[in-house]
This record gives structure tokens, sequence and C-alpha cells, in this order.
């Protein structure tokens, strides 16, 4: 007889603090979840929450150590000032949540 029980939960999610609506999950893993008794609830429905602390990131930052050597080595070869170590200029990219895209791309293409 097989043992594993098949479900379709219907939950909030929640990644990296984000919520990302109600989603139908068709595989799940005890660990994931927590029941809440009835009692309970409304600790968790009124809860105050936290805001997210702002990832902040820095414009440059510094090159590898070996990378560092040889940039530092060219400059000296060139003739140029070593006052300042060689920095490498950051850009931040915002990628969407793949998986809610990559739905809406099924969803318009009528599969």
């Amino acid at each position: 007889m097989d043992n594993k029980v098949r479900s379709v939960i219907y939950a909030k999610k929640i990644f990296r603090g984000e919520d990302l609506g109600e989603t139908m999950t068709a595989t799940s893993y005890k660990a994931d979840w927590k029941l809440v008794p009835r009692s309970e609830e409304h600790v968790y429905l009124n809860g105050v929450k936290k805001p997210l602390p702002r990832n902040l990131v820095p414009d440059a930052i510094p090159f590898p150590p070996l990378l560092n050597y040889f940039i530092m080595l060219e400059r000296k070869q060139k003739g140029e000032p070593l006052d300042k170590p060689p920095m490498l200029p950051v850009k931040s990219v915002l990628i969407p949540n793949v998986s809610l895209l990559y739905k809406k791309q099924l969803s318009a293409a009528g599969r």
C-alpha cells in the first residue's frame, strides 16, 4: 500500500519577507508549514510586521587581490600614481520573480 498522501495546498507564499500572494502548491514539505490553532490565529493575522532592512549596495568594491596586484603593477609600469587602490564599479539590477513571470508567459501563450 502506498503511504504517500497526495494533496493540493492553497497558501500565502512569502519568499525572503516579500509577500508573493496566494498560490496553489502541489509539492510541500512538513518543515515548510506550521499549523496554527484557532486560538492563536489572531496573533499571526494581526501581528506587527517589521520593515525589511534596506540592502545598500556600494558604488564600487575592491578588486580581488591577484587582479589588484596586476592592475597596480600595470599602473607602476605606465608611471601612474599608486595612491588609491583600483575599485570595481558595481551596478545593481533588479530581477523580478522569475517563477511568476514564467507563469504569466505560459498563460499568455495559452498553455
